[in-house]
């Protein structure tokens, strides 16, 4: 529980760390792309090749992608405060050091560390928000969301202004002092949350870091065409380590069953197999993946096809991230309405219709249509799929803490490694798509994922009443409440 007294200078604490940690969680996804439009100026200054710049690029979400259970277990056992103060701290230092690499092994190492260093914040931050406002799950996951979406948008265009003003290792410069400045307001007004004492099971976590990180690496590799030797050794160690970790987890919580003296496991496997948590993974994976590919495929397809600068590129890409911010409340509006499986299908449905819309920007390209009639409808379905993507993000967030796996911070954990993989698989299908001259697929195949788990959502659906006293994102009861905290 939060250590603020009661009273009106723990009123005005809270409301200072509440935009606090949602311009961490902002600040957090921005580290992930920030070097995304500087990033051949990079590759020129440091006389690498194409190749080796994209490891620059993905070895952040790879280390993140890996790091991230482990992240939510480290929360619970040292306390969420302390470890996203110290994890926020190693961020900053990694910063500089990437802004003084002279070379690529620097830089990519530094590039990991961040990576790592940023796990942290998704599993502490929706910690802090729903510990320290259990009353308001809906809206402020509907504002994490939010901020998720703003810190994907801004990360490019942030990251080509100041490489044109400054030079590129301004970017890492100014992103560290913003970080500092947030680890300044953090540690005089986020509140402390109590410590647990999770499960210590060192071969399980172990095994499970190999599964994912091996996974991550392995879609890495196939999105960069190889080495095919490398990537299919990667897969086969990620099917190792999870099936070894769900085997470990299973052998020691019948154990801990039978015993109550032996030890617990990470985590119960049956907490995983739990329909809100399987809902959520799936919703926030969509809504990942789905971002990963328009905030790729659209700054090159308007780069190569319309010639747009990086201004005008920043600009038109800029608009994904007002409509995830402008639909972060209504989708929390419609959650405590209607519930998050609704919230969960509208966002779905409305991914579904933004693809064709820019699909048809692509294909009118190519048919002598006006620049300004292709960048409108690039424009309409960018803000299509933000809406959609806030509704379905926010959604999958409040079905995960309201679910049994929501008290688990391991559980957190992976939660979050699906939905950096799913951006990682969301990367590799625009590279694969560029490669291949398949770039016309790629917003249908995004259609058609998503009408998939549109299908699924609706035959599975259940109406399971909540408990009385247990927070909730429909009825009356959350309908009166406010809607900021």
């Amino acid at each position: 529980m939060t250590a603020f007294r009661r009273g009106r200078p723990g009123l005005r604490a809270r409301r200072i760390a509440y935009p606090a940690l949602l311009a961490t969680t902002a600040m957090g996804t921005m580290s992930s792309n920030v070097i995304n439009a500087p990033l051949y100026v990079i590759q020129t200054d440091l006389a690498m090749t194409a190749q080796q710049s994209v490891l620059a690029v993905s070895a952040f979400t790879v280390a993140m992608a890996t790091a991230v259970p482990l992240a939510g277990w480290l929360g619970e056992r040292l306390g969420v405060k302390a470890f996203l103060l110290s994890a926020l701290g190693v961020m900053v230092l990694a910063e500089l050091t990437a802004a003084a690499a002279t070379g690529l092994e620097a830089l990519v190492l530094a590039r990991a560390v961040q990576g790592a260093a940023c796990s942290a914040i998704p599993p502490c931050v929706q910690a802090a928000l729903v510990t320290t406002w259990p009353e308001r799950t809906a809206q402020t996951m509907g504002a994490w969301a939010s901020a998720i979406g703003v810190g994907q948008a801004v990360g490019p265009p942030f990251g080509g202004v100041l490489t044109e003003a400054l030079g590129w290792r301004w970017v890492f410069v100014v992103h560290a002092g913003t970080v500092l400045v947030l680890i300044l307001l953090l540690t005089a007004f986020m509140p402390r949350i109590g410590r647990r004492r999770p499960p210590l099971h060192m071969s399980a976590m172990v095994w499970l870091l190999l599964g994912g990180g091996s996974t991550a690496v392995a879609v890495v590799l196939a999105g960069q065409s190889g080495p095919w030797s490398w990537a299919a050794g990667s897969a086969v160690c990620a099917v190792l380590g999870w099936w070894l970790f769900l085997r470990l987890s299973r052998r020691r919580h019948r154990r801990a069953a039978g015993d109550p003296r032996a030890p617990r496991p990470l985590l119960d496997p049956a907490l995983l197999r739990d329909p809100a948590y399987l809902t959520a993974a799936a919703g926030s994976g969509l809504a990942m993946g789905s971002m990963a590919v328009a905030i790729v495929a659209m700054p090159l397809f308007l780069g190569s096809d319309l010639e747009l600068g990086p201004a005008g590129i920043g600009g038109v890409v800029l608009t994904l991230a007002l409509a995830m911010t402008a639909a972060g409340p209504v989708a929390a509006r419609v959650g405590r309405r209607h519930g998050s499986g609704i919230q969960l299908s509208r966002g779905v449905l409305t991914l579904v219709v933004a693809a064709p819309v820019v699909t048809l920007a692509m294909v009118s390209s190519g048919l002598g249509v006006a620049r300004w009639v292709i960048v409108c409808l690039v424009v309409l379905g960018l803000v299509l799929a933000g809406t959609g993507i806030a509704f379905a993000q926010s959604a999958a967030a409040t079905e995960l803490v309201l679910s049994p796996a929501g008290g688990s911070g391991t559980a957190i954990g992976i939660h979050n490694m699906i939905r950096f993989l799913s951006m990682a698989v969301g990367y590799s299908v625009v590279s694969l798509a560029w490669a291949t001259g398949a770039s016309i697929l790629v917003f249908p195949a995004v259609a058609l994922t998503a009408l998939g788990l549109l299908a699924i959502l609706r035959a599975t659906r259940r109406q399971s009443p909540a408990a009385p006293g247990t927070p909730t994102t429909a009825g009356p009861g959350t309908r009166r409440r406010k809607d900021r905290p």
